[in-house]
């Protein structure tokens, strides 16, 4: 008999881990950029080798996971990931950033599809949802490495110090809890059914409407991963370009710069681990459009914000936005379709997951072309597609 308390805790763990130690590395660009002296296209280069890799691991992914088992590909794709997350802040060129990039990109994508491959499992197994709540593990983890970025950056301790540091101590905490992981084995032994919902309360009870025959599993789940690209770009927006925003444009520097990211990511946590509970009260409807409004509203402040701290509340706002859209449309495809593990995940992450590296990029072309605040204006009104996405889409699904 297996403990799903103890493997959901487990599976709470790696993403703490991945949140946090991506977190770790974000601080560092606007770092990278100075002491390469990169313009904003030179970034937007870099950062479009890390969504090369994010690309170049998607069709295999979910396939790895499905096939070994996606609790052992945690286990390796995480140590990969570890040791790949501090390499671009100590490159010495162009070239070697990029190539670290890619490497980064791979590595954080592999490990990202194969715990949301686990976190599906034990989601049906524990019959109930939990997806929104290990998003928001993965945002606690994103509040802890920036907050111990923005304190490492303030005291008189070297900067170069601080990614060997944390990234040790995630390398042994990631060992301990990746071997407490539930075998997908015992997922596809004990059930072959949909995760039944809660039904103490009937609104919010998920359509289970199949795909028809005439109909792939692919273009069924094409309309998810259009809304999960949305706000996925979004989300990559805001992490690779919020601190270089507001070190630039709004002169906060970069311990003021890492403040608003460990803001944004704490008001991610904080709604993510209150998501399951607002989907069950409002529905998954209510509570998808009510993210793309606040999502859009809040990247707006900051394109406009006079000051730092005004772009703090940008922050804030718009990570209580972005917090449940991928969770929520990942726990409602798997349902929906009756499928779990890699096969939903790797479909949707094609569409959804991609875009939080391709969206860098392309606002840094847009950045080096005619601004940051245009840049991250468009970034506000393409969240706001949410909304017409869903009512044409999802709206009888949802």
């Amino acid at each position: 008999m297996h403990d799903y308390t103890k493997a959901h805790n487990r599976v709470r763990a790696i993403f703490f881990l991945h949140g946090a130690a991506f977190s770790s590395w974000v601080p560092h660009i606007p770092l990278v950029q100075e002491r390469l002296n990169l313009g904003h296209d030179d970034l937007g280069g870099i950062l479009l080798a890390a969504a090369i890799g994010v690309l170049s691991v998607m069709p295999i992914a979910g396939r790895l996971s499905d096939r070994f088992g996606s609790e052992r590909v945690v286990r390796y794709s995480g140590l990969f990931y570890f040791i790949a997350v501090g390499l671009p802040a100590y490159m010495p060129s162009y070239l070697s950033i990029t190539i670290a990039m890619f490497a980064l990109g791979f590595s954080g994508a592999f490990l990202d599809v194969a715990m949301n491959t686990n976190g599906l499992n034990v989601e049906r197994l524990r019959k109930r949802s939990i997806m929104s709540g290990l998003h928001g593990f993965w945002s606690l983890g994103g509040f802890a490495g920036a907050g111990v970025a923005a304190a490492w950056f303030a005291l008189p301790i070297p900067v170069t110090a601080h990614l060997p540091v944390v990234l040790t101590l995630f390398v042994i905490a990631h060992i301990v809890a990746q071997a407490g992981l539930i075998p997908d084995a015992v997922f596809h032994a004990q059930t072959s059914a949909p995760c039944a919902p809660d039904t103490r309360r009937s609104d919010v009870v998920l359509k289970t409407t199949k795909p028809g025959k005439q109909r792939s599993l692919i273009v069924f789940l094409l309309p998810f991963g259009v809304c999960a690209f949305i706000g996925q770009f979004g989300e990559g927006v805001i992490t690779d370009w919020a601190t270089v925003f507001m070190t630039r444009e709004l002169s906060s520097g970069a311990t003021m710069a890492a403040v608003g990211f460990a803001i944004y990511s704490c008001a991610m946590a904080a709604t993510r681990l209150s998501g399951d509970m607002l989907v069950m009260k409002f529905g998954r409807a209510r509570i998808l459009l009510t993210s793309s409004i606040l999502a859009s509203t809040g990247t707006f402040i900051i394109a406009f914000a006079p000051h730092f701290v005004v772009a703090w509340i940008g922050c804030a706002i718009a990570g209580m936005g972005l917090a449940v859209i991928l969770p929520l449309l990942l726990s409602a495809a798997s349902q929906t379709t009756g499928k779990g593990g890699g096969t939903v995940v790797s479909i949707i992450a094609a569409t959804g997951y991609s875009a939080i590296m391709v969206g860098p990029p392309v606002i840094g072309a847009i950045g080096a072309a005619f601004g940051l605040v245009i840049a991250f204006t468009v970034t506000a009104s393409f969240l706001a597609l949410i909304i017409p996405a869903y009512l044409l889409s999802l709206r009888k699904v949802l």
